[in-house]
């Protein structure tokens, strides 16, 4: 099989992260499968959707204190916007000024940026990803066919999922790098290893994590940027 890692020798065109390791499973269990991992503040820690937690270098497998969906409502307190478009999805575009054009439509999987002053989101029956200032100003589109974003450390990128599928399931997922400036997209990382699906940067944007759709095991791997 083959893996295709992009990697730029010399200057990159668009100076985008991008994949510099091959993914390690990180963990894997035969109860349920495992989705959306949240990071712990200090990057040491990944807090699992079956009640567990692990180290992130893949040891210390134990039942968390600290419940993953009770860390996403406590990062989401940080902004009223965040808060109000996770708790009021379809209702939102007429409450916020800034989100008029999106009229009839509901937003989804907000992710306020690591410098707290942007928040990315999805709107439904495939308007696409979109960019906005956390304040409700300055909407702008990043383009349809992408989705599940998350930030670089620095705020200037996001790395996203892009699907394909058969109708009735996804058949091929990649990871592409996107410049929030400009809207420049380039490959972060494809392979027919895997159906690459929610990735997730840690704080220190070293490493990112994902699920391999078809097994739902957590993968990690580290960043280039």
């Amino acid at each position: 099989m083959t893996l295709t890692l992009l990697l730029f020798f010399g200057v990159c065109l668009f100076a985008q992260p991008r994949a510099a390791s091959e993914p390690r499973m990180l963990v894997q269990t035969s109860d349920e499968p495992l989705q959306r991992p949240v990071w712990s503040a200090d990057g040491n820690t990944l807090f699992l959707n079956n009640g567990y937690q692990i180290s992130s270098d893949g040891t210390n497998y134990r039942r968390s204190t600290t419940p993953a969906a009770t860390l996403r409502r406590q990062a989401a307190a940080v902004n009223p916007l965040l808060q109000q478009m996770i708790d009021e999805p379809v209702r939102v575009v007429s409450q916020v000024a800034g989100l008029s054009s999106l009229a009839g439509h509901m937003v989804f999987n907000p992710v306020l940026s690591p410098t707290g002053d942007r928040i990315v989101f999805e709107a439904d029956m495939g308007k696409g990803l979109f960019v906005m200032n956390a304040d409700g100003t300055g909407l702008r589109s990043l383009g349809t066919g992408i989705s599940n974003a998350t930030w670089t450390a620095d705020g200037r990128y996001l790395v996203v999922m892009r699907t394909e599928d058969d109708g009735r399931v996804i058949t091929k997922g990649d990871l592409m790098s996107v410049d929030v400036a400009t809207g420049a997209r380039n490959l972060f990382f494809a392979s027919d290893r895997f159906i690459t699906f929610n990735p997730v940067i840690s704080p220190d944007g070293r490493r990112l994590v994902f699920e391999d759709y078809a097994t739902r095991v957590i993968y990690i791997m580290d960043i280039q940027q």
